[in-house]
């Protein structure tokens, strides 16, 4: 008995002196430090992520608009009238790049190569579900001369507008275009081809923006956006914006066709954006068939 009271002194002893569990000051400060080290890893792992993800978005949206763009100048130039391609850089540095679009095409049935008229004949266009009403602009016929863009020419490749309906182009018969004034042409084409086109498009890269223009008319020689009094113009909808933060030092080449090939042109661009940047690379093949 004697024993076991020693005994149970002993753990009173024991409790009374303070024998209690729990952390110390150095424990506290080292589970601090290891939590710091914890979370601040964690914030880096979140952070990276997301410089990551903001970082492809940004290549994306830039590769995006490299590929609009691009692609919007190629389809346009896949239709263009043979041989109405050309390209040059302004004094103030503004390369440019310009065509005559295609609205529609058909065969003459008569053409005036001889004498000027003020309309000739042609196959109509077909009704719907087929070709269908064509748009109006105006007439060119085997676009082979220096003077395609020269329209006061006469004889010329290009007539003055046509004044019909397109309602009136579509027939089952033969039908008749009329031109606002009498007009003859240089040559006839060897398949009786003749194409509706329309005003002259410009791509323009001016330092690091890239426009599209329309709606300025034909001029003989090259216009550029240069302010001098034929320059192209500066307002919408006449000029839009296709991509900015484009650069490049020969953006547009043309290649005359060869034996081998078609006539090309080639598209050399870099697109950036807060230091990302893509570089674009394209060949067109243009129509050489007049």
């Amino acid at each position: 008995m004697g024993f076991q009271g020693g005994d149970h002194r002993q753990r009173l002893d024991d409790y009374k002196g303070g024998r209690q569990g729990g952390f110390t000051l150095i424990e506290l400060i080292v589970v601090m430090v290891v939590m710091g080290i914890l979370s601040f890893g964690t914030v880096r792992v979140i952070l990276n992520t997301s410089d990551a993800y903001s970082d492809a978005a940004r290549r994306d949206r830039v590769g995006s608009t490299a590929r609009a763009a691009v692609e919007r100048i190629a389809r346009e130039l896949r239709n263009a009238l043979p041989n109405s391609v050309r390209s040059g850089t302004s004094p103030a540095g503004a390369a440019c790049l310009e065509y005559v679009p295609i609205l529609a095409g058909s065969n003459y049935v008569d053409l005036p190569l001889t004498a000027a008229s003020t309309a000739f004949s042609t196959i109509p266009f077909s009704t719907p579900p087929f070709s269908g009403a064509p748009a109006v602009g105006r007439v060119a016929v085997y676009p082979l001369f220096t003077t395609l863009y020269d329209i006061s020419a006469n004889p010329g490749v290009i007539s003055p507008p046509v004044t019909a309906t397109a309602v009136s182009l579509v027939s089952t018969a033969v039908v008749s275009v009329p031109l606002a004034s009498a007009h003859q042409f240089s040559a006839g084409s060897p398949t009786r081809r003749w194409f509706m086109v329309a005003d002259p498009v410009s791509f323009c890269l001016e330092g690091e923006r890239l426009y599209r223009y329309q709606d300025y008319g034909f001029s003989t020689s090259q216009r550029y956006p240069d302010p001098v009094a034929t320059a192209l113009p500066a307002t919408t909808p006449q000029r839009r914006l296709l991509a900015q933060g484009v650069s490049a030092v020969t953006p547009f080449v043309l290649l005359p066709a060869t034996l081998q090939r078609n006539a090309m042109v080639e598209l050399s661009l870099r697109f950036s954006q807060q230091g990302e940047g893509v570089d674009i690379h394209h060949e067109v093949q243009l129509r050489n068939a007049p």
